[in-house]
């Protein structure tokens, strides 16, 4: 018979994080780069809440984890260990306990064992390359990940940081952005609250070339720019509008920009605007700017009169990219009942019928 120790068990990944003295923070990484407080993520794990970002029928989590211990010391660099789990979302819409659960028996206790190992440099990331739940996000993503993490750390931003205000306040010319770095505009949207940062970006938005202009719009999405900045980019989307040869990149790049903008009665009226079939928009017939509203603006779409023009502008596309993008929007909290309550209440045209009664009959499978 074995005297070792038993192994702690732990019924969640908050309860082990809490267990072994760590402070912690849990971002969503699929739709938005999004942190979730402490409540919010039990109880999600606990299945009392509905996962609410699930993208691609996953959940797409980082970890940020650090010694509690360290927090408490003055003067103290808190060095933290970063984990990239990524985990089912069943069709009822809740995080699969199952592979939790996986996910806590096959590898954290055992990674428990060595944490303190791992916790070295300002932002240590753990690969857990051995994890069949471990993944690693996009570029994009992971620059924005970071800048957040600085932030939640009280590190300082990369050295791409002043660079990248430098270059926003048009001393250099605003068409010296190859030396950019994605890691500065991140760090300067993290940031929009501090050093003036928000004042800079919208004063020079009307002068950005293409490539950075989209660069910024695609960290914006994770932030919640202020009236003053979201009134620019909504202004810079209707001259793509009015635009005989819009940008389809740039025009679903800031839609991606002002989703997180509390201006929703703005963004409500531009995307009625922008979806009105009777306008017949070219943008609004284009899959990049359809996906971008239905990944980025989805609490607009809980708007019946703006989910009827989406889903009208959505029907014109090829039945396998209706599918979908209506099956990625249907795991969202409540959408799936929003969306089929809409479609029997009122009456569509006839390539919507005839793409939804594909698409049920897929769905069903």
């Amino acid at each position: 018979m074995s005297n070792s120790p038993e192994q702690p068990r732990f019924d969640s990944i908050s309860h082990f994080l809490e267990s072994g003295g760590f402070d912690y923070r849990v971002f969503d990484m699929g739709r938005k780069v999004t942190l979730f407080t402490h409540d919010a993520f039990k109880s999600i794990e606990s299945q009392q809440q509905l996962y609410p970002y699930p993208f691609q029928k996953k959940a797409s989590l980082a970890l940020l984890f650090w010694s509690k211990k360290k927090s408490n010391e003055k003067n103290t660099n808190k060095e933290a260990v970063i984990w990239f789990l990524q985990f089912p979302v069943d069709e009822m819409g809740y995080l699969q306990l199952e592979s939790r659960d996986g996910f806590l028996l096959s590898l954290l206790e055992q990674a428990g064992k060595n944490i303190e190992s791992k916790l070295k440099g300002a932002i240590g990331t753990d690969e857990m390359s051995e994890s069949p739940f471990a993944f690693k996000p996009a570029e994009d993503r992971l620059a924005m990940f970071h800048a957040f993490a600085t932030c939640e750390l009280g590190q300082q931003p990369s050295h791409y940081y002043q660079a990248t205000r430098e270059y926003l306040k048009g001393n250099l010319g605003y068409e010296q952005w190859q030396f950019l770095g994605l890691q500065g505009i991140a760090d300067v949207v993290a940031r929009l609250g501090e050093d003036d940062n928000e004042s800079l970006l919208n004063n020079a938005l009307p002068e950005l070339p293409e490539v950075p202009l989209e660069s910024f719009c695609l960290m914006l999405e994770n932030a919640q720019p202020n009236e003053a900045l979201a009134h620019s980019l909504i202004g810079l989307i209707k001259k793509q509008l009015n635009s005989d040869e819009p940008s389809i990149s740039i025009g679903a790049a800031l839609l991606r920009g002002v989703s997180g903008a509390k201006v929703s009665a703005e963004r409500k009226s531009l995307l009625l605007s922008f979806l009105d079939p009777v306008k017949s928009n070219k943008l609004a017939k284009e899959i990049e700017v359809l996906v971008s509203i239905s990944g980025r603006c989805w609490l607009d779409l809980e708007d019946n009169e703006v989910l009827k023009v989406f889903l009208g502008s959505l029907a014109l596309q090829e039945q396998v990219a209706f599918n979908a993008v209506l099956s990625d929007l249907m795991m969202l909290p409540n959408m799936k009942k929003k969306v089929l309550a809409l479609v029997r209440g009122f009456a569509s045209s006839e390539v919507l019928d005839e793409k939804m009664t594909v698409f049920m009959h897929s769905y069903k499978s």
